[in-house]
């Protein structure tokens, strides 16, 4: 009977939500010759757009995808996210635990901080950052490997580390405001603070795997991807989780909302997937690709994914 019912309300929802977008699909609207992994997305506006990958990949557009210009962050290194405050003042987190800084939008980039390694520490366990979020012009935060999370509060001038309570690798940082924000990272990570990280708590995520990515709408609404399908959506800041069922074990890897109510989520082997119902269910999309998706953002009507292959996908949500 369960099942039944499940089914039915899969059908319900995929039927209201083609009846919105009948005529939008998903494109491959541009891919990086070397087809190199890409992991980070990112639009200021509806033009301007900047993707960054491995092996030192960063490419912009200025007329909203059409066309892209290859840019040179100055280093040899694989770039994990990308974060611009406005047309000039951008931010990369890179491999071997770098942060680096552009003030021309990305034409020259300046090393401002680097976490050393230890000596005799092998490659693969050197320390690494994986996500950059500034939700005003001074505050910003980076986070990493071994439950590292850094602060700033005079706009990138000066980073410090702020004690998190965990060893454990931590994937990506979202704020609301200065003071209220998430973390979450692996074994099932998800860390909350509403004093501007001066103190960071574990929420419990009933789950085992790691989370990948979390977003939020308003103070209390937020929600959570990670490992063997796992979608988390709390609308009380995290005081309880609850898990919302999906048809899918695929890797789950980041989620956006447009608003309250419509929201994506991708994932590896070309997992796409669409809630019209401020994430309470999902549907699957047709991605037109098999390539592992990594990074998804969305500006205006346009929702922009990149992946492995060097593969980037948009979604004209009309």
């Amino acid at each position: 009977m369960m099942n039944r019912w499940y089914s039915f309300g899969r059908l319900f929802a995929f039927f209201l939500l083609g009846t919105v977008s009948a005529h939008a699909q998903w494109s491959t609207v541009f891919q990086d010759q070397g087809k190199r992994e890409l992991n980070a997305v990112f639009f200021l506006d509806a033009n301007t757009g900047w993707i960054a990958g491995d092996r030192s990949i960063i490419h912009m557009t200025q007329d909203g995808g059409e066309s892209w210009t290859t840019l040179n962050p100055g280093i040899s290194a694989n770039l994990n996210d990308i974060y611009f405050r406005n047309l000039d003042e951008g931010w990369l987190v890179a491999s071997r635990a770098r942060i680096l800084r552009t003030q021309n939008g990305g034409n020259s980039w300046e090393l401002v901080y680097q976490l050393s390694a230890r000596a005799g520490t092998r490659e693969t366990d050197e320390p690494d950052f994986y996500s950059v979020y500034f939700p005003s012009k001074k505050q910003g935060w980076v986070v990493g490997t071994h439950g590292r999370i850094l602060h700033t509060e005079d706009g990138g001038q000066s980073w410090r580390l702020q004690e998190s309570g965990t060893t454990e690798e931590l994937t990506h940082v979202r704020f609301v405001n200065d003071r209220r924000g998430w973390v979450v990272g692996g074994r099932g990570t998800i860390l909350f603070t509403d004093d501007g990280g001066r103190t960071w708590e574990r929420q419990n995520s009933g789950v085992p795997g790691y989370i990948y990515h979390i977003e939020a709408r308003g103070k209390d609404s937020a929600w959570a991807v990670g490992d063997d399908g796992t979608i988390l959506r709390t609308t009380n800041a995290g005081l309880t989780w609850e898990r919302v069922a999906v048809d899918t074990r695929e890797r789950l890897l980041s989620i956006v909302f447009a608003d309250g109510k419509r929201g994506w989520i991708i994932g590896w082997n070309g997992a796409i997937f669409r809630s019209a119902d401020s994430g309470k269910t999902w549907v699957e999309q047709a991605s037109g690709t098999t390539a592992n998706l990594h990074s998804l953002t969305m500006m205006k009507k346009d929702i922009w994914v990149v992946g492995a292959e060097g593969v980037v996908l948009r979604y004209r949500d009309r």
